[in-house]
């Protein structure tokens, strides 16, 4: 169960771990402009410094002459005297937990950029945080099924959100409400050839989403998604443990194009949908690894919903011709 505490950081297992890590992660979409974008914080508490990333693209593009905006920060200080679920970097980004919902379902995102470029955004969370180490939520806890990799074996959430707010770039300003997904994990992460993996959400407003991670692995699979991990279904605020799934892109290189997903939740119901890439871009998250990163239209028996696709492929994995030698 996750409770207000885990939105501080966590004592490292050895605090001499130069990779234990902490990360934040939140995301909102505008599909009528066919936008994306997405905050992102890795800490290293043990060094203390961290990687911050603010990355927003709209439509189709492979490289970033199609980014609309981007802040990529690798040796930022993590702030003395400041925790997570309070804190300000010196790239102008700022993260607040609010006390709404019991103190862990509400942030308040604060970003002061460059070119006149801002964001004002509140997450206001629809469920519980998304604990997949427990097991009265997740039904694959304690089944022996794999996690991705240390990143997640110490401690990991998914939590649904409404977003809503102002993204303004290089002057122009674009209201926000979406709903989206957010995510917290500590643990040990390393920078090279770290595990493959696929997480990614399907939204129908506050009614429904779907949340899935899937492992990785294309050129030994094809089209085809790996074993399923974790992931649930949520409706009007009720949460359902997803039990099974399968699911498969079809890709241009490594950049899903479309998908084609079947989950069955613990209440035996199964939903069948289908995404098709409206905007997409690849950004490095960290040194070793690409981020294949699609914001899907996505359909659900005749109803149309958005949410974001991230396929995570280590760059050892890309030049290994997915062939890793440890």
């Amino acid at each position: 169960m996750i409770t207000p505490a885990d939105m501080k950081f966590h004592p490292p297992e050895d605090p001499n771990d130069p990779l234990w890590s902490e990360t934040n992660y939140f995301s909102f979409h505008i599909p009528a402009a066919k936008l994306n974008g997405n905050i992102y914080s890795l800490f290293r508490p043990t060094l203390g410094v961290m990687t911050s990333f603010i990355h927003i693209w709209a439509g189709r593009s492979e490289n970033h002459q199609g980014v609309l905006y981007t802040d990529g920060r690798t040796h930022l200080p993590i702030p003395k005297n400041q925790d997570l679920d309070n804190y300000s970097l010196a790239n102008g980004l700022s993260v607040q937990v609010l006390p709404d919902n019991g103190g862990n379902r509400d942030y308040r995102i604060d970003y002061l950029g460059y070119n006149n470029s801002e964001l004002h955004l509140h997450f206001r969370g629809l469920m519980e945080p998304y604990d997949i180490h427990d097991p009265d939520m997740d039904p694959l806890a304690n089944s022996g099924v794999a996690t991705w990799s240390d990143a997640y074996k110490n401690g990991h959430f998914d939590m649904t959100a409404r977003v809503t707010g102002e993204c303004r770039l290089h002057g122009k300003s674009y209201p926000v409400d979406c709903v989206s997904t957010m995510d917290h994990s500590w643990g040990a992460r390393a920078e090279c050839n770290i595990n493959n993996m696929s997480w990614f959400h399907s939204s129908w407003g506050e009614d429904r989403t779907i949340h899935c991670i899937f492992m990785l692995d294309p050129h030994a699979l094809g089209d085809a998604y790996g074993q399923f991990m974790h992931g649930y279904v949520m409706e009007n605020g009720a949460v359902f443990g997803i039990k099974s799934a399968v699911g498969s892109a079809q890709r241009s290189g490594l950049m899903q194009e479309t998908m084609d997903i079947t989950v069955t939740d613990v209440r035996g119901q199964t939903f069948h949908m289908t995404g098709q890439s409206i905007a997409h871009n690849q950004w490095n998250a960290w040194p070793g690894l690409c981020v294949y990163h699609a914001l899907m239209e996505w359909e659900l028996d005749g109803a149309i919903g958005y949410g974001e696709c991230q396929d995570l492929i280590s760059l050892a994995y890309i030049t290994s011709g997915g062939n890793v030698i440890a």
